[in-house]
């Protein structure tokens, strides 16, 4: 009895327990959670990872040591009241938790198709500059296609193909609210979390359509204040740029297609009468085309205590583009807190603010885009005449001999140059909410934001004296932009054990209302054109009345979501959402959209017990979603249109309001609905993961503007609900870890199949549709067509090249008539599809799409000591492009501009292998002005996206500065490597595949650092 009595004393004198917690590096761990096991006593590790518990009155306390990343640990105290801690990674734990539509899962637990980002943390210290390059390769149905290279453009997310002709991109979610606002700074975001299927995404409803991106800023963590540094400083550079003709091969390629097209060579190309004209003078790809510099800074500051944390950061970006005068200029600004009134009672806030400026340049445009003005302009030019002014295509004293020999074209330098342009926006997007938990397994949580947006644009473009394309007008654009938008979301959560029976219910009213506006105006004829000069009031005449554009809309909705587990077996989850939207009618303007999920994991049963398998799990999902981005703000009752009507009076105009387009009032909701299987596995103690998915998505009520009824005298049809889109496809994605020695790697890779249908019209009026992306408007090569992807090629087929003749005299029809009555040896051989002995539209054929049939990511993740290694590569196959860029630089039968250099190898009588048509001033055969496959080319492509390689300085170095600090040092490159048969700028151009001279990605090199104390 004594003894036990003494131990007892012994016990109680332990009443603090001290320590350390490091990682197995020796770096301090600041915010690890240090509990007593069985209270809800506890502290959290300071910045340089120290802590003090008080365990005094307690029997065999134990301790939990938990960070997220890390494997917990429990560890008796055992009378030690000194206790320093080792925690280990734990590949498991890093993904163990995921965030869903409105909660949390276990990821073992969840019965959709969810996924996350792996290595988020790692994918964030490369040099990226939007959420989109952190996407892009990286997710098993995510596609993300940068729209070519232009600073100003951004990139393009598609999740599971798309399922309209319309608006459609991916919900953003942050921090649990919806997100409309301004670019996401890479830097402020911990994880991403993709919705993909429609039972995961339904809970956000009729915005969700196209999948959600659910996003967690970054937050900060009980300790001393903790302060990170961020930045890098890289160049860009185009590594493929096509070449120009010079001055004697442009000279000799016309008066070569002059002879075969048996004209007069042209005076300007005649070395005796034109000497100024065979001197090459200038490279314009050389001229317009730089390396661009290319900095980025974040900072933050964090830190807390038991009762609140704080985070601020701040980010600046400075981009200039690969082509003269483009740019990207981003500010923001973020600071994110909440706080433990109670244990019962906590609020917090998120304000995020952003600011940029950016100037791109229009290289879409077949006749004023850039790149192919710079292969348009004749190299005999100067970019300066004498004077500093810009040089035209001819110098003026040869105006009247050869001004118009070489084309209307643009001096390439002065069209990037001569424009000054202005384009601020600014948006400031601010959340706050409340958590009041009267029960400890019921949670409310009411949040509220608000999204502020202020767009401006000032163009003035300046007058163009110089030959070529000249201008007497100068012109002043300008247009402001405001949206005011509010997000007020209420949530009920209730989670209930009973026996091995688990309930979670959620219970959400949403509502948002949005306000906007926007005014357009243009003013010409300035007599001054100084920058100071530059405003309204100082146009002489604006003969285009100002335009407006204004909405306000309402999206109310009640949403309800059950999930089930049996005994970590059984699964079921059940959602369904109430959608009310003021952009339908009255009588159509609500809906109901319903999900179901089950899994079954196979891993849990009694019967399969293996060390093989840490988790088996297969799980099958449906849903539908309402689409409401595809729907006008006012379809269902169109308003009047203002203009100007001649009256013939004085004034002969006056203004007039008349109807433009049919209303709709029967017009419902576009709904997605998509059907899921799915696999999950672990194996080899959670090294090894595989997930697998099969998918169905239709898009049904497919939302297009029909032709008019002629009856009514409107010029535009009204909007109906006409088709059905189906994507289906197959995922992939595995994940392995391992170490060799003191080499750990983790490699990564996904990949994803595609089949985009269109599947009927019905309701359209017409069995196709015709759209409007053209070649120089000589043809329209897209068509979408029940049985066929949307935006499919439809192109005549070519065979190859005539090489005689007699080639040609031999392609009769049964008639004996020749096909192709205006064909020489060298042109293009058009397939006679239906054999009606003529080559016309009816002949052309269903060719693919833009689309890529297959999408594929591999990352590898490599650390040795204190030097770490990623690589990462991504590419797509299945897609094809159109070359349109050819129609104007490999044709020397328009206005005489100058071509490609490819031209040199056009087919002549002694270069018979040739895929390029003969040289000819006159295009009888139509080789260039026939929507033909000769323009289409495979766009599949693999990319080396970004190799890094890393240093981090030894901790016990960094320590004599301050404890707990560290540094990391790298270099990187962005765009290393493409192969790819594409023989464009780039095969990765956005939009639906046409490819005018894109603004091509750039190829980027890094140096930067990671600095943390």
């Amino acid at each position: 009895m004594a003894v036990d009595e003494a131990g007892k004393k012994e016990k109680q004198q332990i009443s603090t327990v001290s320590g350390q917690v490091k990682d197995n590096t020796g770096q301090p761990l600041p915010g690890v959670s240090v509990t007593i096991k069985g209270t809800s006593k506890g502290a959290v590790t300071d910045v340089d990872g120290n802590y003090s518990v008080n365990v005094s009155g307690l029997d065999q306390p134990v301790l939990i040591f938990s960070y997220i990343g890390f494997a917990s640990q429990e560890v008796v105290v055992n009378n030690q009241s000194q206790l320093d801690i080792v925690l280990g990674e734990d590949t498991k734990s890093l993904s163990e938790v995921v965030v869903i539509g409105y909660g949390t899962a276990k990821r073992s637990d969840i019965t959709t198709a969810i996924t996350t980002l792996p290595n988020a943390d790692k994918i964030a210290n490369r040099p990226i500059s939007n959420v989109a390059d952190a996407l892009q390769g990286n997710l098993a149905g995510v596609t993300v296609t940068q729209s070519g290279g232009d600073p100003s453009a951004a990139p393009q997310i598609v999740i599971r193909g798309a399922g309209t002709i319309n608006s459609e991109s991916p919900l953003w979610v942050v921090d649990g609210m919806p997100y409309y606002g301004g670019p996401l700074n890479p830097r402020d975001i911990e994880t991403y979390t993709v919705l993909k299927d429609a039972s995961a995404a339904a809970i956000y409803g009729a915005q969700a359509s196209s999948g959600v991106i659910l996003v967690t800023t970054k937050s900060g963590k009980a300790g001393k204040p903790r302060v990170s540094l961020d930045t890098y400083y890289g160049w860009q550079s185009a590594h493929k740029l096509p070449e120009a003709l010079n001055a004697a091969e442009q000279s000799a390629v016309y008066n070569q297609a002059a002879d075969n097209a048996g004209a007069s060579r042209p005076d300007a190309h005649n070395p005796d009468k034109n000497p100024w004209g065979q001197v090459t003078r200038t490279n314009w790809i050389d001229e317009i085309f730089r390396t661009g510099g290319i900095y980025n800074i974040n900072a933050s500051i964090s830190g807390g205590n038991d009762k609140g944390r704080y985070l601020s950061s701040f980010g600046y970006q400075n981009k200039d583009g690969v082509l003269l005068n483009t740019n990207l200029k981003r500010y923001n600004f973020r600071i994110k807190s909440d706080y433990d009134f109670s244990d019962k009672v906590r609020v917090g806030q998120n304000l995020y603010v952003n600011q940029s400026n950016s100037q791109g340049t229009n290289t879409s445009n077949s006749y004023s885009g850039t790149i192919i003005n710079a292969i348009y302009m004749p190299p005999a030019a100067p970019v300066y005449d004498e004077e500093g002014n810009f040089h035209g295509v001819v110098p003026d004293n040869l105006v009247s001999s050869f001004g118009g020999s070489y084309g209307d074209t643009y001096n390439p330098v002065a069209l990037l140059l001569r424009p000054t342009v202005n384009s601020p926006s600014l948006n400031i997007n601010g959340t706050a909410y409340v958590e009041y938990s009267p029960l400890a397994n019921l949670k409310f949580r009411s949040g509220f934001s608000m999204d502020l947006l202020r767009d401006s644009y000032k163009r003035f473009d300046p007058r163009i004296p110089e030959p070529g394309k000249p201008n007497s007008m100068n012109y002043l654009t300008q247009s402001e932009a405001s949206r005011n938008k509010w997000i007020w979301d209420n949530q009920l959560s209730y989670q209930k054990a009973i026996g091995k029976s688990f309930f979670d219910v959620t219970a959400v009213y949403s509502a948002q209302h949005t306000n906007y506006e926007y005014n357009w105006q243009r003013g010409q004829n300035f007599d001054r054109e100084d920058d100071w000069f530059q405003y309204m009031g100082n146009a002489k005449e604006i003969i285009e009345r100002p335009t407006s554009s204004v909405y306000e809309d309402a999206l109310t909705s009640a949403i309800g979501r059950i999930s089930y587990n049996y005994d970590d077996r059984y699964f079921l989850t059940g959602s369904m959402r109430r959608d009310e939207s003021s952009r339908l009618h009255a009588d159509n303007n609500s809906d109901i959209f319903p999900a179901a999920s089950a899994a079954w994991k196979i891993s849990s049963e009694p019967f399969f017990r293996t060390d093989f398998f840490q988790m088996l799990k297969l799980r099958a999902s449906w849903g539908q979603i309402g689409n409401i981005q595809s729907v006008d703000y006012y379809a269902y009752n169109v308003p009047l249109e203002a203009g100007n009507a001649y009256l013939g009076a004085s004034p002969a105009f006056q203004q007039a309001y008349y109807i433009n387009k049919e209303s709709n009032p029967r017009l419902e909701w576009e709904r997605s609905e998509t059907f899921d299987v799915g696999l999950d596995v672990a194996m080899f103690n959670d090294r090894l993961t595989l997930t697998a998915d099969y998918y169905e998505k239709y898009t049904r009520g497919l939302i297009l503007p029909v032709d008019p009824n002629r009856h009514v005298g409107v010029q535009n049809g009204a909007t109906r609900n006409v088709g059905t889109v189906l994507n289906k496809g197959l995922e992939l994605a595995l994940g392995y870890s391992g170490n060799i020695g003191e080499l750990t790697y983790q490699v990564n890779g996904n990949i994803t199949t595609l089949k985009n249908e269109l599947q009927d019209l019905n309701g359209y009026g017409n069995d196709h549709i015709v759209h409007n992306q053209n070649v120089r408007s000589m043809f329209s090569p897209y068509r979408s067509t029940p049985g066929q992807p949307l935006f499919s090629y439809y192109l005549i087929p070519h065979d190859g090249i005539f090489q005689s003749n007699e080639q040609v005299a031999e392609y009769t029809n049964a008639q004996g008539e020749l096909i192709q009555p205006n064909a020489k040896a060298g042109d293009l051989i058009f397939r006679d599809v239906n054999g009606d002995g003529k080559i016309d539209d009816n002949d052309r054929v269903y060719m693919g799409n833009a689309m890529p049939d297959v999408a594929y990511g591999l990352n590898l993740n490599l650390q040795w000591k204190n030097f770490d290694l990623t690589l990462f590569g991504q590419g797509v196959s299945g897609v094809k492009l159109l070359t349109g860029y050819k129609y104007s630089t490999y044709n020397a039968g328009l206005q005489g501009y100058n071509l490609d250099r490819a031209v040199l190898d056009a087919w002549t009588p002694q270069n018979t292998g040739a895929s390029i048509p003969r040289l000819s001033t006159s295009d009888t055969n139509l080789n260039f002005g026939t929507a033909s496959d000769w323009y289409l080319e495979k766009g599949d492509y693999f990319r080396i996206k970004n190799l890094m390689i890393g240093y981090t300085l030894p901790a016990q170095l960094m320590s004599r500065i301050r404890s707990g600090a560290s540094l990391r040092v790298y270099a990187a490159a962005e765009n290393l490597l493409t192969i790819t048969p594409y023989e464009g700028l780039d095969p990765e151009i956005g939009g639906v595949g046409l490819d005018m001279g894109t603004y091509p990605v750039p190829r980027t090199y890094t140096v930067g650092l990671n600095l943390h104390f």
